[in-house]
């Protein structure tokens, strides 16, 4: 049982702390985004959309749905500030 909780984590902490994460990296001092910053914000982003577009698309619960769509807006939002900087 705790493997399971172990797995649902691992599954759903990207989609939930990685879009806004990579969405505040670029919030920060935007005219000065390192090439290294710039590299973790695409490596969170990419993280989670994938993670949120399968909390989307499989058969789940509502709230795992919110957080794949939390994901996948937060992510995409990322990608979009970094790359029409």
């Amino acid at each position: 049982m705790e493997s399971l909780a172990l797995l649902v984590t691992i599954l759903v902490s990207p989609a939930f702390f990685g879009g806004p994460i990579a969405f505040l990296l670029t919030l920060l001092r935007r005219e000065q985004i390192s090439n290294f910053r710039r590299v973790v914000i695409y490596m969170l982003s990419a993280l989670s959309l994938l993670s949120g577009g399968m909390l989307i698309f499989q058969n789940v619960s509502r709230g795992a749905l919110l957080i794949g769509i939390n994901g996948l807006v937060f992510g995409f939002l990322a990608i979009l500030r970094i790359r029409n900087r």
